[in-house]
């Protein structure tokens, strides 16, 4: 990935050895902050709310909600660090009539090795989605995108991780209280709820249904799923986070495991707010909505999975 402009920090993490879903000491870390341009669009400033990363070659992919016009629009977005500007496409699905559909809510997103696979929802839970598959082939700038298939879904799809060696696709829904799973037509092949979501430690969790963790954005790996995203838990104090990176092995399996790791505040911002994806033995985060200025995040792989990255 050729670099820009960033600077090194030293912040402090929950790591250790990890005893079921709870976290043990803090150790140091080092995290590599890197400018993005100024989001203009048309040559004029914008403001959108990011929403999913996803590396492809040397470029940055960010889905996000333009909230700066009405109505608003879902946005597929790319630039790299070495650029001064974003390429743009509007990806919000038309309805039949030829009129808005409402659907205005990108969500995290992971490439297949070939296409995108977004999701783009309602702006509130309970609702519904398409989800839309791009090939990165087509997206030429300036130029309108067409997806190569989509599919509709009675739910708002927050996140999807694309596990194509195993032809599986998975989505959250709003604040993870239901993982749904696809195979990579489109077909839905199981849903889990409830205690299957609980003992993951996603979603609405424990007795007193504050607990769990609420994905942002996820990606799979091989037989691993990577998930970022805020606890439910309240903080235990004013500056406290409630950012966690969770490492999967097995997630569909009885027996999967699952190691969090709690994520430290950088100037009050909680780092899995939004956008994370996984590249080149770095985890990104994009925390922050799109606007005149921007950076995200960059922290090695190894530190936060316990192992070497793709």
């Amino acid at each position: 990935m050729p670099r820009r402009s960033w600077k090194w920090l030293v912040l402090t993490i929950a790591l250790g050895p990890f005893l079921g879903n709870k976290l043990c000491q803090a150790d140091s870390l080092e995290m590599k902050e890197i400018k993005l341009p100024p989001l203009q669009l048309s040559g004029k400033p914008a403001s959108a709310h990011t929403q999913g990363l996803e590396v492809v070659e040397d470029k940055f992919f960010v889905t996000a909600r333009r909230d700066d016009v009405r109505p608003r629009r879902a946005l597929l977005l790319r630039t790299g660090v070495s650029e001064r500007h974003w390429d743009f496409w509007d990806i919000t699905p038309i309805d039949p009539t030829g009129g808005a559909s409402g659907l205005d809510h990108p969500g995290g997103m992971q490439s297949d090795g070939k296409r995108l696979w977004i999701p783009i929802a309602e702006s509130k839970p309970k609702s519904r989605s398409i989800i839309r598959v791009f090939p990165v082939a087509a997206m030429v700038a300036d130029a309108p995108l067409k997806a190569e298939f989509e599919f509709p879904f009675n739910d708002h799809i927050g996140a999807l991780a694309v596990a194509t060696d195993h032809g599986l696709v998975f989505g959250a829904n709003w604040d993870t209280e239901v993982v749904y799973v696809w195979d990579m037509k489109g077909h839905l092949t199981r849903t889990l709820t409830g205690q299957e979501v609980r003992i993951r430690g996603l979603g609405i969790a424990g007795l007193d249904k504050s607990a769990g963790v609420a994905i942002q954005d996820w990606k799979a790996m091989g037989d691993r799923l990577f998930a970022s995203g805020l606890s439910k838990t309240p903080a235990s104090g004013p500056i406290s986070s409630r950012s966690q990176f969770v490492s999967f092995t097995g997630f569909s399996e009885a027996n999967f495991q699952r190691k969090p790791v709690a994520l430290p505040l950088y100037e009050g911002i909680e780092l899995a707010r939004e956008a994370m994806t996984i590249s080149d033995g770095f985890v990104y985060f994009l925390p922050q909505d799109l606007g005149e200025s921007n950076r995200l995040f960059k922290v090695p792989f190894r530190i936060l999975a316990g192992t070497s990255g793709d």
